[in-house]
């Protein structure tokens, strides 16, 4: 079997490249995306095994995004981590904000700055079938 393929789609270069690195590490081929135009791209050529999602993106944002995966038959299985800094910059409490959402709510957060070290964990509690695994 090869690697597992995660995207990763934030509009912010030094995230996905940051995001990208920690995935590398750990044994992940990673694709990246910086809008949800080029990320349906992607998911159209490949399937990905994971999906690193940013909440917070011009256009169609996170939350639309994520309600599209979750709602076309294609997608819906795919795991996916909501990764946002929306706290620091909306002062809402992102949780709550996606927990709204008539979907499946994502099997993981975690907030921006990254820690390497919380988003390996995460990864592989979500990955390891710890559906609805999620950051303290």
């Amino acid at each position: 079997m090869g690697k597992r393929l995660a995207l990763v789609i934030d509009d912010e270069l030094d995230i996905r490249n940051h995001i990208s690195a920690v995935l590398e590490d750990h044994g992940w081929d990673v694709q990246t995306a910086g809008t949800s135009e080029e990320a349906d791209q992607v998911i159209q050529d490949t399937r990905p095994d994971l999906i690193l999602l940013d909440l917070v993106m011009p256009g169609r944002g996170g939350p639309m995004f994520f309600a599209r995966l979750r709602g076309d038959d294609r997608t819906k299985s795919i795991p996916v981590i909501m990764v946002t800094g929306i706290r620091e910059q909306l002062h809402i409490d992102w949780k709550e904000f996606v927990g709204k959402l008539k979907a499946r709510v994502p099997d993981g957060f975690i907030e921006k700055p990254i820690d390497a070290r919380e988003l390996a964990n995460m990864v592989e509690r979500v990955t390891a079938g710890g559906i609805g695994a999620q950051s303290s």
